[in-house]
């Protein structure tokens, strides 16, 4: 039970951190004008694009791995 108990407590620390987190970015969000605030919209989304690439040629080429039978 102490490890269930541990590894409660460190979900908790992760989404308080996370929470904090995301705080700080609105605050900082809040003051940024609307052409920065686009900038970053294209920014994420590009950067969204490029990670999917990324983990699609990265699936690919794990499927294309040949598989080993023991």
């Amino acid at each position: 039970m102490g490890a269930t108990i541990r590894n409660a407590s460190e979900y908790m620390e992760k989404l308080k951190m996370n929470e904090d987190k995301e705080k700080f970015a609105k605050s900082i969000m809040h003051k940024m004008s609307i052409e920065q605030l686009s900038d970053l919209v294209s920014f994420c989304h590009k950067m969204g694009q490029i990670c999917s690439e990324a983990l699609q040629m990265k699936l690919t080429s794990f499927m294309d791995e040949p598989t080993t039978v023991i």
